[in-house]
């Protein structure tokens, strides 16, 4: 489980979290929508403690993280597989070596079958063994996603976080990264928590979604009612209009 109760988080005069309060249910997909700047990546870091909020409490598995020691911390975000927006792979080392990245830091017990480790994950995101003695420079964009999904589940983790997974993708390979999302929770049996503005991706691997808007989480329901929704700040999201209670700020250019 995961808990996030009146969450505040500012940086400087911007007051990004105004009291958020949701809840990840044990082995379901919870995806975060919400416009640009709205706190999406924020909450994901809070809730692997790469970030502490101002006020508020966030639990994992019943343990309130928010002020914990960093020895704790480190304890709990064992618990975590992280898929940065931009895969983050680090581009002096192999597939292999980015896969195994995490369990050395997270798992070090698990090191010892490390090359089996990187062939079998790779395998799960649909790559072949030959992938892993590759650099980043030497794969697609969708490449760079799977082995990032693939270094995100490599120490076996019991929830995986997904920052906008889509992005950058076209249309194909974000429905294979859908895909993929909705394999692995199927097959690991993990909770996930997906942020995205993607409303096609959204909508295909939730289990429900949660929209978040001026720091508060405003709506929480199974994709149906979402789609369904007579909420005006989620249809105008869901929808993509121009008009309604959401207003985008309008620059002037000289």
């Amino acid at each position: 489980m995961i808990r996030l109760a009146d969450v505040h988080r500012s940086f400087g005069m911007n007051h990004v979290l105004r009291g958020a309060t949701l809840e990840a249910q044990d082995g379901e997909t919870l995806t975060i929508i919400g416009g640009s700047g709205s706190g999406k990546s924020v909450t994901l870091k809070l809730i692997v403690g790469l970030l502490r909020p101002d006020q508020g409490r966030i639990w994992v598995d019943d343990v309130v993280i928010t002020n914990l020691p960093e020895d704790k911390l480190f304890e709990v975000q064992k618990k975590f597989g992280f898929l940065f927006q931009g895969a983050a792979l680090f581009d002096s080392l192999t597939v292999e070596e980015n896969i195994l990245f995490g369990v050395k830091n997270l798992r070090p017990d698990l090191m010892r079958s490390g090359s089996s480790i990187a062939v079998n994950k790779l395998a799960l995101v649909g790559l072949k063994p030959e992938v892993a003695r590759l650099k980043p420079a030497e794969l697609s964009g969708g490449m760079k996603k799977r082995v990032g999904l693939a270094r995100a589940i490599a120490h076996e983790p019991l929830y995986i976080l997904y920052d906008e997974p889509t992005t950058g993708l076209d249309p194909i390979m974000s429905d294979v990264i859908n895909d993929l999302i909705l394999e692995l929770q199927q097959k690991l049996k993990v909770t996930s928590v997906v942020v995205t503005h993607d409303m096609k991706s959204a909508y295909k691997v939730s289990n429900r979604i949660a929209m978040l808007y001026e720091g508060k989480i405003v709506a929480v329901n199974t994709p149906e009612e979402i789609q369904a929704t007579d909420n005006p700040l989620v249809k105008q999201f869901v929808t993509g209009s121009s008009r309604g209670p959401i207003q985008m700020p309008v620059r002037a250019f000289s």
